[in-house]
């Protein structure tokens, strides 16, 4: 299996391609942006996109899935069961996608909202905006703060340390790493996960 890594300028967030060596079909993870770059990667590794996962489904960050789906013919997954008003297969904490490579577990962030999830596969963890290196997503209030801090130490800094995270924006990291540098406060202990 090979992974690729794109980003794009004019989103400001990358996106992760992922197939077999020989071709075939791939998954494409957060398609924010599917610039003419992207493409090429896709065709020049003989691949089709099959698979959409998206970690998050906010609209400003869905525009390459609009260019996407006139172009293959591509299932999304995604924690909501609509996505730019079209079907896509909902997915939920603790389920396991076989898709193309290897198997994948979902993984819920609450305190990003009820559609944001990560997904966990062979020695990668896709957070989305959930966290990048050092730094956790953006949210509301304290306590969506709290949930998330508590979702990143409980569901994502317990992996193996050998993991690599994948954020939505910002440089990779790896588990082993974020256990010692990541904003972790005394609050998120008492949010509890639901």
């Amino acid at each position: 299996m090979n992974l690729y890594s794109h980003y794009s300028f004019d989103t400001l967030s990358n996106s992760y391609l992922l197939g077999p060596r020989a071709g075939g079909d791939a998954i494409l993870f957060d398609p924010a942006t599917f610039d003419v770059p992207l493409l090429d990667l896709v065709e020049k590794q003989h691949y089709y996109v099959r698979h959409v996962v998206l970690t998050h489904c906010d609209d400003a960050r869905l525009d390459g899935l609009r260019t996407l789906r006139r172009i293959y013919d591509c299932t999304v997954y995604a924690a909501h069961a609509t996505v730019l008003g079209s079907p896509a297969i909902a997915v939920s904490h603790g389920e396991v996608l076989d898709l193309c490579c290897s198997p994948i577990e979902v993984i819920a962030m609450p305190g990003m909202g009820s559609d944001s999830v990560a997904y966990h596969m062979a020695g990668f963890v896709f957070t989305g905006t959930a966290m990048s290196a050092a730094e956790y997503g953006s949210v509301p209030n304290p306590y969506a703060k709290a949930l998330l801090l508590a979702g990143i130490r409980d569901r994502i800094l317990t992996l193996p340390e050998e993991t690599v995270i994948l954020p939505c924006h910002g440089p990779p990291s790896t588990v082993a790493v974020e256990r010692r540098t990541f904003p972790m406060e005394a609050s998120t202990h008492d949010a509890g996960l639901p």
